[in-house]
């Protein structure tokens, strides 16, 4: 049965998704195929990102699609294991960082921390 407020929040995201602002990055599942998704990246440093160990490395807040096909389905997530391709700064070349939590998610977006 669907829930209302759930295909919302997917419609919502999916809209979101069409407006300029994103960035094509690489999702690097544990188990599964890579592939390109969507996603808002904003780079901080690790000191200024909770929920990631000390350091002075990059760190990353990363706005997702909460979809098994075009973003990352929440129940298949693996923090510790997947991995994102990001660039530390925009017009580098991406580094592969580790996804090390689900900040906070809904039917349609996922925030996660990586570094």
């Amino acid at each position: 049965m669907s829930d209302v407020f759930d295909d919302t929040l997917k419609a919502a995201a999916e809209t979101f998704f069409k407006l300029p602002g994103y960035e094509r990055i690489l999702y690097r599942p544990r188990t599964g195929a890579v592939r390109a998704i969507k996603a808002v990246v904003t780079r901080n440093t690790a000191e200024n990102l909770p929920g990631v160990a000390g350091g002075s490395g990059p760190a990353f807040e990363v706005l997702v699609k909460n979809d098994d096909t075009e973003g990352i389905y929440s129940q298949n997530l693996d923090t510790g294991g997947d991995e994102l391709d990001i660039a530390p700064k925009v017009g580098e070349p991406p580094g592969t960082f580790r996804i090390t939590e689900l900040i906070n998610h809904d039917a349609g977006l996922m925030l996660l921390a990586a570094s």
